[in-house]
């Protein structure tokens, strides 16, 4: 089982994958200074395409199908970036999802101008990730979202779906603000895994004094 955001792109761009974790490491070491873990965030790449066969540091962000990017994070844990062609059945998703969500009707254009791209991505965790990844990959989905110009949304309970769809610029305030998250489940996830982190923090903070 894995929980992922969707990212919903409204400008034609291949992302860098430097560029994506330049920004996403930017906005996860402002979360975690404010929340005064100090831990350092290595992050390296590579390709897994079709055939399984594996490309070291990819140039950009996958852009075929039956392929996926994996950003491993400290050599601790992973997220994976799969690629997306778009079908009439994405359109008929957000004709329904219209019916019952009032951020798609205000997402609209953003909506529009993706299915005329025709293409999105997923990032993805895994179950049983390290609390660093957990917290970290909605940022690699945000980076990818403003570079892009795009949308991000979620249905299998990654974050709050109230918010969803949103622009990855306007996620920047929403993702990991515990005092804007209504949904229980993921408000809890969040201090479990933040008091996973400052627990680590300490305890290495520790074995260094000794």
């Amino acid at each position: 089982m894995s929980m992922s955001f969707e990212v919903f792109p409204t400008k034609i761009k291949k992302p860098e994958c430097d560029e994506i974790i330049k920004y996403s490491v930017q906005l996860f070491k402002e979360f975690m200074k404010k929340e005064k873990i100090s831990q350092g965030i290595d992050i390296t790449t590579r390709e897994v395409s079709a055939d399984n066969s594996v490309h070291a540091n990819p140039l950009s962000l996958v852009a075929k199908e039956n392929c996926y990017t994996v950003f491993n994070l400290n050599e601790e844990g992973e997220v994976y970036v799969f690629y997306h062609e778009l079908t009439e059945l994405d359109k008929e998703f957000w004709n329904e999802e219209a019916q019952v969500n009032k951020n798609v009707q205000f997402m609209k254009e953003k909506i529009e101008a993706n299915l005329e791209i025709g293409y999105s991505w997923s990032v993805k965790r895994t179950m049983g990730q390290p609390a660093i990844v957990s917290l970290y990959y909605g940022y690699l989905a945000i980076a990818i979202a403003v570079i892009t110009d795009g949308m991000i949304y979620s249905g299998d309970g990654a974050w709050d779906y109230s918010c969803f769809p949103i622009a990855g610029s306007a996620f920047e305030e929403e993702y990991l603000n515990i005092d804007k998250v209504r949904d229980i489940t993921v408000k809890q996830n969040i201090e479990k895994w933040l008091d996973a982190l400052k627990v680590l923090f300490a305890d290495e903070s520790d074995h260094s004094i000794k």
